[in-house]
């Protein structure tokens, strides 16, 4: 019995050890090996894909439904709380254009206006900039 186990640690398993380590070596400076192997890895993750396809549409759809009937729950739930906040928000937003509107029609009206050749502000009224000179 001993002299099995022998026989077979020291001679098969070696063989084994050198064998794979000649193939990690050839697959070191092989890119045409190389390729045979990362193709037959790839055509094997494109079957899996294929494989469980209805099984991953499946989960997809159940996760939906649950958001979907989640949210539900949660906006039945805080109704009240979200129709206060987006009232809220809405009148917060229709100052915020109210007082850009204000400032908007502030700015238009105006006797400042601007050279046209040198940009610095002058009256409107004025025919020539106290700037540049130039006419206006």
């Amino acid at each position: 019995m001993n002299d099995i186990f022998f026989t077979i640690m020291f001679t098969i398993v070696p063989i084994l050890v050198i064998v794979i380590f000649i193939l990690v070596f050839i697959l070191m400076f092989s890119p045409k090996l190389r390729g045979k192997f990362m193709s037959r890895n790839i055509k094997a993750t494109k079957y899996m894909f294929d494989e469980s396809k209805d099984d991953l549409t499946d989960i997809g759809s159940t996760m939906g439904d649950i958001a979907v009937k989640t949210r539900k729950k949660v906006l039945d739930k805080n109704e009240k709380n979200l129709k206060d906040m987006a009232t809220r928000q809405a009148n917060i937003s229709k100052d915020a254009i109210e007082i850009t509107a204000r400032a908007i029609k502030e700015g238009f009206v105006t006797d400042t206006v601007y050279c046209k050749y040198c940009g610095k502000s002058i009256d409107a009224d004025s025919k020539f900039c106290k700037h540049c000179g130039k006419e206006q």
